[in-house]
């Protein structure tokens, strides 16, 4: 028998030595202990009864109702003219007398659903849809990604003409700054929806 068939044997017979001592006791009835245990714990056994606890019951906050938003309609060629609705008078507040303590106004936190979802370049604002359609075109036609989008305010309606949308405010900036350079027109960077 030459040395390298010696040592294929030997390694074969550990193999199946380790294999053994792994698979036996796993065969054989018997205790088996499923996890460890700490002789030396320091912690305490569950109580069967728990004491003094204390529940304490927190007000949900309050949060007010969202600003009344204007509603917004994306508008192109196909879309009617949308009627405006009887505006009414809004009626005068009248005035509040001075509080004996200062009133501090809460700051203003910015939540997931209240952060912008993205930006766009406002570069005007019609009260004809003929006009803001004809700005529409010329944007369109200098390479820019522009739509018109019908708003209702208190005051009135309104046609937008929009370039973007953009995830980033530095990419509506660029914009901004192109249309300035290309078209003449400046253009505001503003939150869109």
């Amino acid at each position: 028998m030459d040395e390298h068939t010696f040592k294929q044997r030997i390694v074969g017979a550990i193999v199946l030595v380790a294999l053994a001592i792994i698979f036996i006791p796993m065969l054989l009835p018997g205790h088996r202990n499923s996890g460890f245990i700490d002789a030396d714990s320091t912690i305490p056994p569950r109580p069967d009864k728990l004491e003094n606890i204390r529940v304490l019951e927190m007000e949900s906050p309050v949060t007010p109702p969202p600003p009344q938003q204007a509603v917004r309609t994306p508008v192109d060629e196909k879309t009617p003219a949308l009627p405006e609705p009887p505006t009414e008078p809004v009626p005068a507040e009248k005035p509040n007398p001075a509080p004996a303590t200062p009133v501090v106004a809460p700051t203003k936190t910015v939540t997931p659903q209240t952060a912008p979802k993205a930006w766009a370049v406002q570069v005007g604002s019609f009260s004809q849809k003929a006009n803001a359609m004809q700005l529409r075109d010329k944007l369109r036609g200098k390479g820019f990604k522009a739509f018109v989008e019908h708003i209702q305010l208190a005051s009135g309606a309104a046609y937008r003409v929009r370039i973007g949308p953009y995830v980033k405010r530095s990419q509506a900036e660029k914009t901004q700054e192109a249309v300035a350079g290309k078209m003449k027109l400046k253009g505001i960077v503003v939150e869109h929806p």
